[in-house]
Parts: structure tokens; C-alpha cells; sequence
């Protein structure tokens, strides 16, 4: 019995030594997408943590958030996001209902507004997305909103059937500024 108690302690010790992120719980009433699930999508594992991410955040400064595949060009001042598929597009909607259909994230200068009420409004991408083999990759993951940005650098790995996910260290130091 003693050692089962040993044993214990140590299993629990290191279960926070752990460094990839757990998923977020799905609602009472959303669905599940599958992307954690799905080998070959990583980067759409990713966007769903990154809008489950800021949906367990206590403070949300953006009330309309919408999700892309692809962000606009900052150098031409005519270029847009590339919307998700439909299908991938509905699946987020059901998993996240606080989420904006696309459409409603208009691009207004550097920033994005809702289409609606006009107010600020933030856009999910996963972007720059290498794999150096099917299951390692790393990938910018996060939002544009006001000409400012929520991303972060995450390391991809597939985990015998779901991926796990984890911050990257890129080593860069802020320096300057308030």
C-alpha cells in the first residue's frame, strides 16, 4: 500500500510538469469540431484553441470576433481575409456560439469592425503553419483587431490520436515602451 502512495505522489508531481495546454471544455450546448482529431488538420486544431483560449479569458475586449483562413495583406489597402469553408466555418459556429459568422468582420483600414454596429472587432487566423513531418508543426496562432494583434508562436504534436498544443519560446525580449 505504501508504495501505491509513492507512486501516487510522484504521478501527480509530474502531471503538472506538462507543458501542452489542455483543451478547452465545450458549452453545455456546443459541439464537438473533430479538428483536435484530425491528423491533418493542425492548423484548425489550433484556431479552436486559440478561440476556445479567448473565450476562458475574463476580460474580452472585443464583442464581435469572427474566424478566417487567411489574413488580408497590411501593404494593399484592397486586400481581404479569405473566409473558412462553409462546412469547417458552421462547425466553429456550432462548437463556439459567441463566434460572428465571417461576414460580419469588415476590414476598415488597418482594423476590423463589425458589419452591423461598427464597432472593433477581432479576426482569428492560424498563419505560416510548417510541419517538418505529419506529425510535428509549429504555427502563429491568434487575432487581429484595431491594427493590433493577439498571436502567439505554438508548437504542434500529434499524440497517438488528437494534438497536443503548446506555447513556443521564440526568445524575443520586449524592450521600451509603457
Amino acid at each position: 500500500m505504501r508504495a501505491f502512495a509513492v507512486l501516487a505522489v510522484v504521478a501527480f508531481s509530474f502531471s503538472g510538469c506538462t507543458t501542452y495546454l489542455p483543451r478547452h471544455p465545450l458549452g453545455s450546448d456546443a459541439i464537438p469540431t473533430g479538428f483536435y482529431d484530425d491528423q491533418t488538420r493542425p492548423a484548425l486544431a489550433l484556431l479552436e484553441y486559440r478561440i476556445g483560449k479567448y473565450l476562458a479569458e475574463d476580460r474580452r475586449p472585443y464583442q464581435t470576433f469572427c474566424a478566417v483562413a487567411v489574413q488580408f495583406d497590411r501593404s494593399n489597402p484592397a486586400s481581404t481575409p479569405s473566409p473558412l469553408d462553409p462546412s469547417i466555418e458552421r462547425k466553429l459556429l456550432a462548437r463556439f456560439p459567441e463566434l460572428s459568422p465571417s461576414a460580419e468582420c469588415k476590414r476598415e483600414g488597418p482594423a476590423y469592425v463589425d458589419e452591423t454596429t461598427g464597432a472593433p472587432a477581432a479576426v482569428f487566423d492560424v498563419h505560416e503553419l510548417e510541419c517538418a513531418n505529419p506529425t510535428n508543426c509549429s504555427a502563429w496562432g491568434g487575432y487581429h483587431a484595431s491594427g493590433l494583434h493577439g498571436w502567439s508562436f505554438y508548437e504542434l504534436k500529434w499524440r497517438r490520436s488528437s494534438w497536443a498544443i503548446r506555447p513556443k519560446d521564440l526568445g524575443i525580449v520586449l524592450t521600451g515602451g509603457d
